[in-house]
């Protein structure tokens, strides 16, 4: 069982196996959340929250949370190296917040 807070908690598990990638830019750009960035000078690197990029020739995942599970990417990886997989909210623990205590 996963123990994560429900802030930290993601719906889909996006992964990618870089050693069969081969950095088409196929899955960036059929990403419908990646679509929201006209280009590569949209995207500010200190908050860069595309679900996935290409860096250093392969794709990698850079914001998890983002990734809205619809799976273009792994129908359009001509290397079949996306997995997408639905995270059942059974397979979290519940976590209570921690309050800060006052002094």
């Amino acid at each position: 069982m996963l123990n994560l807070a429900a802030h930290e908690r993601i719906t889909y598990r996006i992964t990618i196996d870089a050693s069969k990638c081969n950095g088409c830019n196929n899955c960036t750009t059929a990403c419908p959340v990646n679509a929201s960035y006209d280009s590569e000078e949209d995207i500010d690197p200190e908050n860069d929250d595309r679900v996935i990029a290409i860096k250093n020739g392969v794709a990698v995942v850079i914001n998890p949370f983002r990734c809205d599970g619809d799976g273009v990417c792994m129908i359009v990886c001509p290397m079949d190296c996306i997995t997408i997989e639905f995270i059942p909210l059974d397979e979290y623990e519940d976590v209570p917040l921690q309050k800060s205590k006052k002094k």
